[in-house]
């Protein structure tokens, strides 16, 4: 998604001469429509994709994944666009594609990577460690102790000390790897600060260019989604399609567990008094799953299961209010459901690094009284309208793809880009 957005974008502003591996079938169906968008385009044909993760061969050995080897019509035709063509900007979207972008170093070229791969997922702006860091080298997981590791350990002294010494040596490794690069892109603000921190010498080099919110998808009701919800009452629709609400031990049990104990700590400690004020109101989940086995928390009274949901946008829709208790970091789904002009409730953990942009459109709330407080004043009509609007053009003007397209086309001319003032957040005082 990260890279079509681009494409699409920087065709409109540039003469684009994509070169890439086209591994599949499926890859291949798409390559007539991505024509349209270059100038010239060169498909490099590969029968076995690379995996995206490879694991490491030690703890400290460093052991690096194997790349794809150097295509030899590739090459050529990067030869011959850099030849003939001369261009001023070279982006590199993967690790894979980075040595052509490197080619003919005596040609003067403004060269941008995108290395969105550091920093974990896109949207964890705060439990960032050293999983994808270095182009999907995997070596210690939430380093630091601070930033994610979940309770003390008999060991974790000795842990730390190993995690110490494997950042520092991925840390010179991947200050040789941006060193050759005009700029650097990161999706995570977080991310950006820390590599700024750790790599001073290239620290004016390294961009924040973050992945944005469709906001044209994501968008007040406009009539698309009229039919209403199967039940009467306010809705307070929990943020997100969740993860299997079950007991955690399957695929993704991380946010798994995370979901369940969110839902959980809300329907049990914030619900009933929510309800002792407003009794009509009804919180839903919705699960792309069928429903998990018991017991899971649509058994608490006024919870609702919504399972084999595809489409969580007629849900964001008629909801009055949508929360995010969530204790770890999972800010794109309060994103979008502040792009559909949605009043939002939030934990702070829960906006990860996103928190000092977005927080000013938004209730920030941590015990269960203030939580039930807000919500109940998110519910009150004027109030939660005006908030939702509110969010919806913050959204708008900070975190859609084009916000964000913008501070590439930044980069890509050399230009400063200027960091955005923290907000006040809206508290309960």
């Amino acid at each position: 998604m990260r890279a079509w957005r681009m494409l699409r974008h920087l065709s409109g502003g540039y003469r684009v001469h994509l070169g890439c591996f086209s591994d599949d079938s499926v890859n291949r169906r798409h390559e007539g429509f991505i024509r349209q968008f270059c100038h010239s385009v060169f498909f490099a044909r590969r029968d076995v994709p690379m995996p995206r993760r490879i694991s490491a061969s030690g703890l400290l050995g460093l052991g690096r994944p194997q790349r794809a080897g150097r295509d030899a019509g590739l090459e050529a035709w990067v030869e011959r666009v850099w030849n003939e063509r001369r261009p001023t900007r070279v982006l590199a979207l993967c690790a894979t594609m980075a040595p052509y972008a490197l080619m003919r170093p005596d040609l003067p070229a403004r060269r941008v990577r995108d290395r969105s791969d550091i920093g974990g997922e896109s949207w964890d702006g705060e439990s960032w460690g050293s999983e994808n860091w270095g182009g999907g080298d995997r070596g210690v997981e939430n380093w630091g102790g601070e930033y994610g590791i979940d309770g003390w350990r008999p060991t974790q002294a000795i842990w730390r000390w190993l995690q110490t010494r494997e950042l520092r040596a991925l840390m010179l490794l991947d200050q040789h790897r941006l060193a050759p690069w005009d700029a650097s892109l990161l999706n995570c603000r977080h991310a950006v600060e820390r590599l700024r921190h750790l790599l001073p010498g290239i620290a004016d080099r390294i961009h924040h260019v973050p992945d944005g919110i469709d906001t044209i998808r994501f968008s007040p009701n406009d009539g698309r989604h009229a039919k209403p919800l199967p039940f009467g009452g306010r809705t307070i629709l929990m943020a997100g399609l969740l993860e299997s609400l079950g007991d955690g031990r399957t695929d993704g049990q991380r946010k798994a567990a995370a979901d369940a104990d969110a839902v959980n700590w809300f329907a049990t400690q914030v619900l009933p008094r929510i309800r002792s004020a407003a009794p009509d109101c009804r919180l839903i989940l919705t699960t792309r799953g069928m429903a998990p086995g018991q017991p899971h928390p649509a058994a608490c009274t006024g919870v609702t299961l919504a399972a084999g949901v595809q489409d969580v946008r007629p849900w964001l829709t008629h909801a009055a209010v949508v929360v995010a208790p969530f204790r770890r970091p999972n800010p794109r789904p309060v994103l979008e459901a502040m792009a559909m002009a949605r009043p939002v409730v939030a934990a702070p953990a829960a906006l990860g690094g996103y928190r000092e942009q977005i927080e000013q459109d938004l209730w920030l709330a941590g015990d269960p009284v203030d939580f039930a407080h807000a919500v109940l004043a998110a519910l009150h009509p004027p109030l939660g309208t005006a908030v939702g609007r509110a969010a919806r053009a913050r959204v708008l003007a900070s975190h859609s793809w084009e916000a964000g397209l913008a501070r590439l086309d930044a980069v890509l001319e050399g230009r400063v880009i200027a960091r955005p003032e923290r907000a006040r957040p809206m508290t309960l005082g």
